[in-house]
């Protein structure tokens, strides 16, 4: 007998005590079955990889589930080790390195303008770039809402 599993399912008739006869046939088809599906998972199922290996981007026929998973592991480790690169300093942010969406690096930014001795001024933007504006003789610095409203935020 051959298994219909993986390529079927094989559906089973229930049998009735003291009323159907169990055949060495109904047995065999079953360990059959059950042969065909421990072959396919593969054994030790429930344990991973550890997340060593290298992922395989050629296979498309598996020996066993437990082999493919075993490479989808290694796909997301290879991802994770890729997406975040080691390193940088405080104060650094990462920031894209290429046309690649996942390329990135540590870098320091100059987004804000120097931010030493400003006493009485304020953060101002012209819409691309901040800058620093010093407060009109006889007024008060304005409070954070009226900086955001002259920011044109």
């Amino acid at each position: 007998m051959t298994a219909a599993y993986p390529a079927s399912v094989k559906s089973f008739t229930t049998k009735v005590d003291f009323s159907d006869t169990v055949l060495a046939e109904h047995v065999n088809s079953l360990q059959d079955e059950v042969n065909s599906l421990q072959s396919n998972l593969g054994t030790y199922i429930k344990t991973g990889s550890g997340w060593v290996g290298s992922f395989d981007q050629i296979t498309v026929s598996w020996n066993s589930l437990k082999d493919r998973l075993a490479n989808m592991e290694y796909g997301i480790a290879d991802a994770l080790d890729a997406s975040l690169p080691t390193g940088g300093t405080t104060g650094q942010v990462l920031v894209k390195s290429s046309s690649s969406n996942y390329a990135v690096s540590w870098a320091t930014g100059d987004f804000l303008p120097s931010q030493t001795s400003h006493s009485g001024q304020y953060l101002t933007t012209d819409g691309s770039t901040a800058s620093w504006a010093t407060v009109a003789a006889g007024s008060t610095a304005p409070d954070s809402f009226s900086a955001f409203l002259l920011a044109g935020c």
